[in-house]
Parts: C-alpha cells; structure tokens; sequence
C-alpha cells in the first residue's frame, strides 16, 4: 500500500495532505529568509513551520505558536485543538496576551487559504507585531492589522468576489487586497520570486 492509500485508510484528507518533498527543500525554505533580518527568527519560523505542516498534514486542524522576536523563544503554543480550521485560545493564552503585545505569531491554515479576517483582528487585538500563515499548499503569508474590521463587512466582499467566478482562495485574496484600500491593514503573500 502507498503512502497515499494508507494516509487515506487513516482518516486522512487528501486536500490537506502536504507534499513532504517540497516542504523539506531548499525552495520553501528560503521564502523564510525574507520574513525579517534576523536569520535565527527565520531559522525558528521555518522549523515551527514544517513542525506544524508535519504534525497536522491530512486533517482540517491548526496549530499555533507565539513568538518573541527580541528572544527569539517562542512563548505560547497550541498544538492541540480539537476544532477543524481554527485555534482556540486557551484563558492561560488570552491571560499570556493581555500582558505581552509585539509578539509574532505563526499558524497552519489546512486548506492554503490566506488569512481570515479573525486573523486579522487577532493580530490588532493583542497587538502581535506579524502574524504568519502557513498553508499546508506551502503558501507563506505575512500580514498585521492596525484596526478592526466587522466580519459580515469582509464575507460580503468574499461572496461578492465568489459570484463573479473567483476559487475561495482567489475570493478571499481580492477581499483583503480591497479591505487594504479602506482600512490600516497589511498582507502579502512570500515567493522566492521576490
């Protein structure tokens, strides 16, 4: 039986699985490299990166981790969760955050979507510096948020891209690119093209 077949037999989803090749090769590896000037932060991002891909590959779970970026520790994690396509903030994490802001975060996003709008008003809430997404595709997205934005307000915008024939990913990549127009808001998207 191959590898495919038995992650399958396994409970595994096929969408989610990640392409171990790539994920441990030199081509994902330097996307981290321009994530800040710090090549031991990017080492760590790009080791809790494969961890997380790794550990969740085949399912519809995150995990997530909080970095200090001066220490370059991480400080918080949560690498359980039992809810598919979202990170559950313990009351130990939220009491951690309402006392630590400028920490840089970084979290799975199984299906390679780009960062949610809860992403984003996580990263203005407890006042992370970056937060990172890492979809289990090998996408890299970085992004922070200065503001909050109303979610009904983005899913519309999602919808709205969705009617005109976007893929979810493409819908959701115009509604953030069109709330960055309108509100204090940053993403991009990392390729070694850069």
């Amino acid at each position: 039986m191959n590898n495919e077949q038995e992650e399958q037999r396994y409970g595994r989803c096929k969408d989610t699985c990640i392409d171990h090749t790539y994920i441990s090769g030199g081509e994902f590896r330097k996307k981290f490299d321009q994530i800040s000037d710090s090549p031991e932060l990017n080492k760590l991002l790009y080791n809790l990166a494969k961890k997380m891909l790794f550990h969740r590959s085949g399912t519809n779970y995150e995990d997530m981790y909080w970095i200090d970026a001066e220490s370059v520790e991480v400080v918080a994690q949560v690498t359980d969760s039992i809810e598919e396509s979202r990170v559950i903030y313990p009351h130990n994490i939220v009491n951690f955050l309402k006392m630590h802001s400028g920490l840089v975060t970084i979290h799975s996003h199984p299906a390679g979507l780009p960062p949610s709008i809860e992403d984003f008003n996580s990263n203005y809430i407890y006042g992370y510096n970056l937060g990172i997404v890492i979809g289990h595709n090998g996408k890299l997205y970085l992004y922070n948020s200065n503001e909050e934005i109303d979610k009904l307000y983005f899913e519309l915008k999602v919808e709205l891209y969705r009617s005109l024939g976007y893929n979810e990913s493409e819908s959701r990549e115009k509604a953030i690119k069109f709330c960055m127009e309108k509100f204090d808001i940053n993403y991009k998207e990392v390729t070694i093209d850069e």
